[in-house]
């Protein structure tokens, strides 16, 4: 599940002495420069463009799009319309959350994927924006027609529910991680037997780092960092301060209490970041079933959109794998020039929170296991592959 075509791969070479990882090697092939394909576009293109060019997060990726152009033209979104793009995002993150624990995580303990997991997230998740903006212009700069389709809005997540229960979650949807021990125990799902095994290998704090959390940032020092990057050293390899961080959801979720209690104990290691993961999924399904009234309050027609002028603009926004921020630069309406930092590249640069969780680890009997460990929970937007020498 973790393979995706047409945009790149990471490499990840490890070198083992006395037993110990002693060296991690790591070549990001992920292709940085496609937003370029909008550049010479009319403003109002580009967030349509941007979403189509990515198979993964492509929901993100659209409503970062859109949101930049927005304040580059100097024409913000209503309430309503921000609304019904958080519920998108929402979506989107429990769609691939619920996806790398249905699919990926069985995978690494050698049992066969919920397949009927996943077909039932993309069913219910993939077009979300069809019940909401019918006529499929959510992307439209200022905002589209809102007619959210509450029955359809119910029942999709209803379906959802149910499969991330028998699934994931065991019978227990309202997983908080305070029992992750009981709940692990009980093996009802892989992602339980994934903890579990954690635990009776004592693998819990596997892959912890002195990598922190990447903390809010300045749009103005970001965007001023963003538009002095000609070369795209810091898009590739970006760092804050002379800092490394990372992001992800146990970047968001660490000082909730169970994730807080985990990493007090045993570090932010790969029990933190799956159960960051799990903590994150089931509160995104809770928001989303909260929501789906109040969105209905929105209904109406779209926005007059204001025209584009010069101008440039930044959104960041949190999505399923870490911190997106996308930065427009418009010119007589008119994109000039168009940049992407995703957060696989803070997450998988030479010296980040991969390259520091997997040194000195001891390798075990089989080392590329605990190493897929790690690479699973950081989770990155494109296919990798692992050699062990």
């Amino acid at each position: 599940m973790s393979g995706w075509s047409g945009e790149g791969s990471i490499d990840i070479d490890l070198v083992l002495a006395a037993g110990k990882i002693a060296g991690v090697r790591i070549v990001n092939r992920r292709v940085l420069g496609g937003a370029a394909v909008v550049v010479g576009r009319r403003a109002e293109e580009g967030p349509g463009l941007i979403s189509r060019l990515f198979s993964v997060c492509r929901m993100a990726q659209g409503v970062a799009s859109v949101r930049a152009v927005e304040q580059a033209g100097r024409a913000p979104a209503a309430a309503g319309q921000e609304a019904a793009r958080r519920m998108l995002l929402l979506g989107e993150m429990v769609l691939e959350h619920g996806s790398r624990a249905a699919f990926d995580w069985p995978i690494l303990l050698g049992e066969p994927p919920a397949i009927g997991a996943v077909k039932a997230l993309r069913g219910a998740l993939t077009d979300l924006h069809r019940v909401i903006y019918p006529e499929g212009d959510w992307l439209r700069p200022g905002g589209g027609r809102l007619a959210p389709d509450l029955a359809g809005l119910t029942e999709r997540l209803a379906a959802v529910a149910e499969a991330l229960g028998l699934w994931v979650f065991g019978g227990e949807p309202d997983f908080d991680g305070r029992e992750w021990k009981r709940w692990a125990g009980r093996g009802r799902t892989a992602a339980a037997r994934l903890l579990a095994r954690l635990a009776a290998e004592e693998l819990e704090g596997y892959g912890a780092s002195e990598v922190t959390p990447l903390p809010e940032l300045s749009e103005e020092a970001l965007g001023a960092r963003m538009a002095a990057d000609r070369s795209g050293s810091f898009l590739a390899s970006p760092d804050w301060g002379g800092l490394v961080h990372q992001t992800g959801p146990l970047a968001r979720q660490s000082t909730r209490p169970a994730v807080a209690a985990i990493i007090a104990e045993y570090g932010p290691g790969v029990l933190a970041h799956l159960t960051a993961r799990l903590v994150e999924l089931a509160a995104c399904l809770r928001e989303m079933r909260d929501s789906c009234g109040s969105l209905c309050d929105h209904d109406g027609a779209p926005a007059a959109a204001a025209a584009a002028a010069d101008g440039c603009g930044l959104a960041a926004i949190e999505a399923a794998r870490g911190r997106l921020v996308h930065r427009v630069e418009l010119r007589e309406g008119t994109v000039a020039q168009y940049q992407i930092l995703a957060p696989t590249e803070w997450n998988f640069r030479s010296d980040g929170a991969l390259a520091r969780g997997l040194a000195g680890q001891p390798g075990g009997d089989d080392p590329a296991w605990r190493a897929r460990l790690l690479v699973t929970a950081l989770d990155p937007c494109v296919a990798y592959s692992l050699r062990v020498a």
